[in-house]
């Protein structure tokens, strides 16, 4: 069940290795940033000279001393987020993949790789192609005989970061979201804290975006945080039905300390199913399919015992006799006592009442007088 090139690292150093991407991304945003401010001048004029003005290129203006600066850090920021995401992406993939399976690992893969190639790839597309063919497509629905046109350079360029900054709160608020799930952050009751993400993501994009965006700025914020929600919620359902448990440490009348997990095993749908909310809070639920033949169902109860400090663990469906032998090995290495509820071969199973009464009374043979 554990590999001989696993190698157990405290809670600490994995927060330690997380803040040092952390760190590292930052240092390299502030050092791109002052990169691309001296070459962003030249940027925005080469994309100015491609506009489809006509005469009109000669009379572009800016209305405010301080414009043309404000837009000339909003695009080296910009661009300078683009240039660390790859970094950013191959470090978080490096730090996640180790306790992740396969099909987690591929996931999280696609959702970087979407952040890291395809976002980009559409802003280029956005900046090069359509844009330009707005511009041109709106001269010619507004233009009016004998009535000159002048242009607001910073305005053109407000409008298309905007759009460009619309992307890039989606996709930081994806990557975020996707990570929060991964470590089980937004399970069930934790809800409140996925909504607190894109509250923040939403309200800096409602904030940050520009004038020309007035009047959509919370329709675009919404729309943008639904997507990045949606996206992120595809992640791979978890082996045992949850990525994160707390149990509570309960303690018995002789002083004796019990870390107790109720499994909820299926049997490959021979047995019923734990009745909705009858598991106590402090007790961890994991839910199986058939533990007795699922090798990476077998590998997560493992770790949840090892990670977690489970030492009773109590089956629903067999009397866990059927466990393979391996499974037990591991589980008295790990010094887990393990029993079942014996549901698989008791007519009475099928009613709901008699499973919730065969709960009740093994948490409290388990704990003591501490669930009473």
């Amino acid at each position: 069940m554990e590999l001989s090139s696993d190698r157990p690292r405290p809670v600490l150093e994995h927060f330690s290795e997380l803040y040092g991407i952390i760190r590292a991304s930052t240092t390299l945003l502030v050092l791109a940033t002052i990169v691309w401010a001296y070459g962003s001048d030249s940027l925005m004029r080469l994309w100015l000279d491609s506009l489809p003005l006509g005469a009109a290129s000669m009379n572009l203006s800016v209305y405010s001393p301080f414009d043309w600066l404000e837009i000339r850090w909003s695009m080296a920021i910009l661009l300078s987020i683009l240039t660390i995401m790859p970094f950013a992406s191959i470090r978080l993939q490096r730090f996640a993949s180790p306790g992740l399976l396969p099909r987690e690992r591929s996931w999280l893969t696609l959702i970087l790789g979407i952040s890291t190639i395809l976002i980009p790839m559409i802003i280029i597309i956005c900046w090069v192609y359509f844009l330009p063919l707005l511009i041109e497509t709106s001269q010619s629905v507004d233009h009016l005989e004998g009535v000159g046109s002048r242009y607001d350079a910073s305005a053109l360029f407000r409008l298309t970061i905007g759009l460009s900054w619309v992307m890039i709160c989606a996709m930081l608020a994806t990557v975020t979201l996707s990570m929060a799930r991964l470590l089980g952050l937004v399970e069930r009751g934790e809800t409140r804290f996925r909504i607190r993400l894109l509250l923040i993501f939403g309200g800096l994009l409602v904030l940050t975006l520009p004038s020309e965006y007035e009047g959509l700025r919370l329709l675009i914020a919404v729309a943008a945080m639904l997507a990045a929600d949606m996206l992120s919620s595809t992640l791979p359902h978890a082996t045992l039905g949850r990525r994160s448990f707390e149990p509570a440490d309960f303690v018995s009348e002789n002083g004796s300390v019990t870390r107790l997990a109720l499994l909820d095993c299926s049997c490959e749908g021979a047995c019923p199913r734990f009745p909705s909310a009858v598991v106590p809070s402090g007790i961890a639920s994991p839910r199986c399919t058939a533990l007795c033949l699922d090798i990476s169902e077998q590998a997560a109860v493992t770790e949840l015992v090892l990670h977690r400090g489970i030492t009773k663990l109590i089956i629903g469906g067999c009397d866990s006799a059927p466990l393979p032998g391996h499974l037990k090995a591991t589980l008295d290495s790990l010094g887990c006592e393990y029993s079942g509820l014996g549901w698989l071969d008791n007519p009475k199973s099928s009613d709901k009442s008699w499973r919730t009464a065969s709960i009740t009374d093994s948490t409290s043979q388990t704990t003591g007088s501490a669930l009473d």
